[in-house]
Parts: C-alpha cells; sequence; structure tokens
C-alpha cells in the first residue's frame, strides 16, 4: 500500500461522515445581531430573533448578557455562515443561541450512535465554557457543559444527556457560551453525525501517510 491509497481512504472517510451529517445550523441563513454597547449599564441584555430558514426547525433566537464597562455582541454572518461570540476588554459575556420546531426533529434519523458535532473556528480556549441544552416533545430536558474546547470539531455525545430525553423528537436545542474578560469565539456549524469511529481510521492513513515518506526517502 501506497501514500496514494491512504490518501483516497482519508478522503473517503471525511465523505462518508459529511454524507451522514444531519445539519442544525450552518449559519448560512438569515443574518442578525445582539448587541450591547459600551454606553449601556454594566449588566445589560440584548435579544434579536428571526426566522432562519434551512435550519433546526426554522426559528434561530440569539441573546447576549454582558458584565462589565465595554460592550459584547453575538452575531451571525451569512455569508460566509458563521456565529461569531465577542466580548471587549474589561468585558465578559454570556451569549446564547436557540432552535426551535413545534413538531420535534429526529436527530439520530436511524443511527444507532450519534454525537452532536461543533465545529470551532476560533476560540479563547480556557476562558469559555459551552452548554448544550435539548429539549424533547414531551418536555424532557438534558445539558452538558463542554470545558477547555480547542479549535476543529468538537463531540458530544448524545449518551451523555438524560436517557429520558427522546431524540427522535426534540423540539428545542440552545447553546450557551459563557465567556470571560475579553473572550471571543466563531463557530462554523453545529450538526449531529455518527459515532467518529471513522476518526480512527483517519489517524492511523496520517501515521501510515508519514511512515511511508519516511521510509522512501
Amino acid at each position: 500500500m501506497n501514500k496514494f491509497f491512504f490518501a483516497s481512504l482519508l478522503v473517503a472517510s471525511l465523505t462518508t461522515v459529511t454524507a451522514n451529517a444531519a445539519m442544525i445550523d450552518n449559519f448560512d441563513q438569515e443574518s442578525m445581531t445582539a448587541d450591547i454597547s459600551s454606553s449601556t449599564t454594566a449588566t445589560s441584555a440584548s435579544t434579536s430573533s428571526t426566522t432562519a430558514l434551512s435550519t433546526f426547525g426554522g426559528s434561530r433566537t440569539i441573546n447576549i448578557t454582558k458584565n462589565g464597562a465595554l460592550g459584547a455582541n453575538a452575531t451571525v454572518i451569512a455569508p460566509p455562515g458563521i456565529y461569531a461570540h465577542s466580548a471587549d476588554a474589561l468585558t465578559s459575556a454570556t451569549s446564547i443561541i436557540s432552535w426551535s420546531s413545534a413538531l420535534g426533529v429526529d436527530l439520530i434519523e436511524g443511527r444507532s450512535t450519534t454525537n452532536f458535532a461543533l465545529d470551532i473556528l476560533s476560540i479563547d480556549q480556557g476562558n469559555i465554557d459551552l452548554i448544550l441544552s435539548v429539549t424533547d416533545l414531551l418536555s424532557n430536558t438534558g445539558s452538558y457543559t463542554l470545558s477547555g474546547a480547542g479549535v476543529g470539531v468538537q463531540f458530544i455525545a448524545l449518551s451523555l444527556f438524560s436517557s429520558n430525553i427522546d431524540f427522535l423528537q426534540i423540539t428545542d436545542i440552545s447553546l450557551t457560551i459563557v465567556g470571560g474578560t475579553a473572550s471571543d469565539l466563531t463557530l462554523n456549524s453545529i450538526s449531529t453525525v455518527p459515532t467518529p469511529s471513522v476518526l480512527v481510521l483517519l489517524a492511523m492513513g496520517i501515521v501510515a501517510l508519514g511512515f511511508n515518506r519516511r521510509t522512501s526517502l
């Protein structure tokens, strides 16, 4: 086997993950902003909402609360399709982006194991916590806190939530960004994907490519 084979395996594995992903939001519809200027009180909230086509359920809301003398904002920029959370110096902020569907949405789609996938473009690592919360059609709720997340796709298994939650009928999802002083984050998308066992194949492919290169020198 040569490096071309492993390169093909890498591409095929990535394609498999993408094909089986259920998109919740890739932020390419409906730009919106929740902004708190430095002229407001030390603690203030701003909320913005709109119907977001082609996303989970159809409605998206964002809001932000700050603590500090300067400003903060949460923004969906479409295009290129990112969610940005930002706080100025001497100011901390918490923003929430939420999606709602009155009828309930199937997040599993026939898969036996599933994960939320948060594609993080940039983050002040160690200064931001991410809290993912879900509610089903019977109002069962659960949440999971992701601390210390870095750049790249972060996986959160559905099995980490309460066993009472029916992921075949999810009505509400929210992602809370709890940021420290002057913290920033940009998010490319949030989706559900199969358990990323293919990542093992990717790692093996990368290692093999390096090994093949060394032995050919």
